[in-house]
């Protein structure tokens, strides 16, 4: 695995496989079990840690994988759309973490 991240921060893998596999894939996967635990519980301060402890790291992996990736294409106009999403992505990590904290805030 640790040869995984360190490959794709160096900007080494398929872009494909970053984007789609971990990206998107992923973070399906960690949306769900955050989800699932915060249909189960509510949100609390120990899930908004957990969910920052877990996300923070590997969004931040993600995001700069796929930029540093978006070269590892034919078209060059795909590591362009894939860095625009990166940015979208990212403004959305913000705006997640922004209205759990306002609900964590708020009740």
């Amino acid at each position: 695995m640790d040869n995984v991240v360190k490959r794709h921060l160096r900007g080494e893998g398929r872009l494909w496989s970053v984007f789609w596999i971990w990206g998107v894939l992923g973070s399906w996967i960690l949306f769900g079990v955050f989800y699932a635990a915060l249909q189960a519980i509510g949100i609390t301060w120990t899930l908004f840690f957990a969910s920052a402890v877990v996300m923070l790291p590997y969004t931040t992996w993600i995001l700069t994988s796929v930029w540093m990736c978006a070269r590892n294409v034919g078209n060059p106009m795909w590591g362009d759309a894939a860095r625009f999403l990166t940015f979208i992505w990212a403004l959305n990590v913000g705006a997640v973490g922004g209205w759990m904290l306002s609900g964590l805030v708020l009740s």
